[in-house]
């Protein structure tokens, strides 16, 4: 009996103690560290969120470039800032590569850039460029001539939902736009203070997304899809021990309040992938410079597809 009684608790513990080793969780791969740990499989698809960062945003296009080599179309996308403008050119049905293709004929061919804002449009400096409105230059006049010709008009025209993040400059807080016309929506959201004037819509003055929030993942529908957001309001400052300049401390400072904000949202409610593309070295106004951040991000697309099956598959 005593034999017997001794062999029952032997299995009890080898059973606990099995038990405790299979909830044991295994190494965590580091190339997934940026996974949210609760990823549920009861999803549809993947919805995308795309940061504001103006020129550091570029690092963006690489990533849907992956996407497409994957055949991964997103269910939704939300964007703000220059987020919103490569997520609008995105959801009208532009690949990453022809988006790639544009922006770099844009910002390397200048004379393809001076053609598109004035030629192109018949239009002068005097209604791109203005000293004495409010902001040096008009958002829509600009957009309006830079964005590729048959671009959607109108919110509902576009392939994948989009959402576009403003902020009210009255109200100071977050305005999202999800119907409408395309361009005022865009324009809103891309609002640089000083550089480019609000813009009024539906009975708001609105200004830059990126002051509330910068990358808009919490937008997205979580509940449905798997989400990712990229993220490239990151700073990485050589310190020089010099004093910046009046215009790299404007642009900077700008850097650094999107970066606090995204890091708070983050600790509260994490997507299920975040993406931070090595482009924080880049200043916000490097625009000339596409090539090299798109190189900043291509290094990055082998760990970002294998990241991106293991949440899918």
């Amino acid at each position: 009996m005593v034999r017997r009684r001794n062999f029952l608790l032997a299995a009890s513990a080898g059973l606990i103690a099995g038990s405790a080793r299979a909830q044991t969780p295994l190494p965590k791969d580091p190339a997934m560290a940026d996974i949210a740990e609760d990823v549920s499989r009861e999803k549809e698809g993947l919805a995308l969120a795309l940061g504001g960062g103006a020129a550091k945003a570029f690092a963006h296009i690489p990533y849907l470039e992956s996407l497409d080599a994957l055949g991964v179309r997103p269910r939704e996308v939300a964007g703000t800032s220059m987020g919103s403008i490569l997520g609008a050119l995105y959801c009208d049905g532009m690949s990453g590569r022809e988006i790639r293709d544009y922006v770099v004929d844009l910002f390397t061919r200048r004379q393809s850039l001076l053609k598109k804002l004035l030629i192109d449009t018949g239009d002068t400096w005097g209604s791109l460029i203005n000293i004495f409105r409010p902001a040096v230059v008009e958002p829509e006049v600009l957009f309006a001539a830079l964005f590729p010709e048959g671009m959607a008009r109108d919110f509902s025209e576009l392939e994948i939902p989009l959402t576009i993040v403003a902020t009210d400059f009255y109200r100071q807080n977050e305005y999202v736009m999800r119907d409408g016309p395309l361009l005022s929506a865009i324009s809103a959201s891309s609002c640089l203070p000083v550089l480019l004037t609000p813009v009024r819509r539906d009975g708001r003055v609105l200004i830059d997304g990126g002051f509330v929030n910068p990358t808009p993942f919490d937008l997205l529908d979580k509940a449905r899809y798997f989400t990712a957001a990229i993220d490239v309001t990151g700073t990485d400052v050589e310190d020089t021990g010099e004093i910046p300049g009046s215009f790299e401390t404007w642009a900077g400072s700008f850097s650094i309040t999107q970066s606090s904000i995204v890091a708070e949202k983050v600790k509260c409610a994490r997507p299920d992938l975040f993406i931070e593309p090595a482009v924080g070295g880049f200043n916000p106004m490097d625009f000339f410079e596409v090539e090299d951040i798109l190189a900043a991000a291509d290094a990055d697309q082998d760990s970002f597809r294998r990241r991106i099956e293991k949440i899918l598959n």
